[in-house]
């Protein structure tokens, strides 16, 4: 027999992110449905209700199974997952944390027999606060590192989406490349999201006059409460008349989900499917794996470049604000002044 130690506390199994029981997930789901009447959008929610599962979770009693309501009914234990997180977090998530806290409180509070207003008042009084610096703050403090949690991705131009494509359908001229490519190249040469790209069915997919103004060949999405038309231009374009030739020539006209899990199967290829297919397209070209927001930067970065205004960037890429075009060009305006200091010293 071995002893145990005395200072080996038993543990519990880890829970990793699993879905909270039904209950807790019909909150999550009411609470989804009211914040996106409120006007937030979907990618926002999902954000809240991820950060929630997480505060569920770090508030579990031993034994016990995760569920939301415990934010109303525990605030210091609320308290303590904010302040001392079971795992570093940056200082935008612990504020990311609070936010969805405060409006999960307003919102479900009444449905759980709480009183809103003074659930907040004491969820205010157990964290520490310090003086305020603006009008716009009260001084709350919780958990989180000023540093980043993840390295920031590479500053990539249109050669680099080139590169990415051409990796991507490298492989012998098969239906899963001919997929892979297409995918890889709707990802890098259009405003499509990687979500958005999955969700397509051929019959979104058509020549029609996109929200620039532009007519060629476009994909429908649906974004909040709008419906849009987005432009595939270039390698986007060339990849997906080649995913319908081939998708064709199986017989019959092209139908149902357009980027499927296999030739023979009419499931539609899933987001870890997709992740893998860019991920392995960046190693081959020696590239860290990317993300979503530096795809978009290097195809705003490409459309400037063939001379669009940021308002026509904007269109093509589905964005509603232009400032959200002013941020995803910021890292390639700084190494263009960079490079034009370099230029001039030389001289």
């Amino acid at each position: 027999m071995r002893q145990l130690s005395l200072f080996d506390a038993p543990k519990e199994p880890h829970v990793g992110c699993r879905p909270l029981d039904a209950t807790a997930e019909a909150h999550l789901v009411e609470y989804a449905s009211v914040r996106e009447r409120e006007g937030a959008s979907r990618r926002a929610v999902l954000r809240e209700c991820s950060q929630l599962r997480s505060i569920a979770r770090a508030c579990r009693a031993p034994g016990r199974p995760a569920t939301v309501a415990v934010i109303c009914t525990d605030l210091p234990g609320v308290s303590l997952a904010l302040l001392e997180p079971p795992t570093p977090i940056s200082r935008a998530t612990g504020r990311a944390r609070l936010v969805a806290v405060q409006r999960f409180l307003r919102i479900m509070g009444p449905v759980h027999g709480r009183n809103p207003a003074s659930d907040l008042a004491a969820l205010d009084a157990l964290l520490p606060a310090r003086a305020a610096s603006g009008w716009h703050t009260v001084g709350t403090l919780i958990a989180g590192q000023v540093a980043r949690r993840r390295p920031r991705g590479p500053t990539l131009d249109a050669a680099d989406l080139h590169r990415i494509v051409d990796a991507a359908g490298a492989e012998k001229a098969s239906a899963r490349a001919i997929r892979d490519r297409a995918l890889a190249a709707v990802q890098c040469f259009s405003g499509l999201r990687v979500e958005e790209a999955l969700a397509l069915r051929w019959d979104d997919v058509d020549s029609d006059l996109a929200a620039s103004g532009h007519f060629g060949l476009t994909a429908r999405v649906r974004r909040g409460d709008r419906s849009l038309r987005l432009l595939l231009l270039g390698p986007a374009g060339d990849g997906m008349d080649a995913l319908r030739d081939c998708a064709e020539r199986s017989g019959g006209p092209a139908s149902g989900p357009v980027f499927r899990a296999s030739e023979r199967s009419a499931r539609p290829l899933s987001y870890r499917g997709a992740r893998k297919v860019l991920v392995a397209a960046c190693q081959k070209v020696g590239l860290p794996a990317v993300g979503s927001a530096d795809l978009r930067a290097g195809c705003a970065h490409w459309l400037r470049s063939q001379g669009l205004s940021e308002h026509e960037v904007a269109a093509v890429l589905g964005l509603a604000r232009v400032r959200s075009v002013d941020r995803l060009l910021s890292r390639h305006a700084a190494l263009d002044a960079q490079r034009r200091v370099r230029e001039y010293g030389e001289t």
